[in-house]
């Protein structure tokens, strides 16, 4: 519940960036790698709670599973996204110390 939150958040956090006009580049890569995350986490406690029902079948949770695993890969695989996160952090951190 609390992971499904934090994203919940995040999404907004994000939405109203964006809505500002800012191009939010930074906040969306952070939310896609967080949620991605997150669903992935919850999908996977699903799966692991209805045993081998959760993989076999026509289920929600096999379907459920599926998709989140495919999220992840959307819009650039989740690493790139952290890639370019920390890349950025680098980037602030060798100008803030004036180099």
């Amino acid at each position: 519940m609390i992971d499904l939150r934090q994203a919940e958040q995040m999404v907004y956090w994000c939405a109203d960036v964006l809505d500002t006009g800012e191009l939010g580049t930074v906040e969306s890569s952070m939310t896609k790698v967080a949620v991605s995350e997150v669903l992935m986490r919850v999908a996977d406690r699903c799966v692991q709670v209805m045993g081998g029902q959760g993989v076999t079948g026509d289920t929600i949770d096999e379907r459920v599973f599926r998709e989140v695993r495919a999220f992840r890969i959307y819009d650039a695989p989740t690493e790139v996204h952290t890639w370019s996160l920390a890349k950025k952090v680098k980037q602030d951190w060798k100008t803030a110390q004036g180099e």
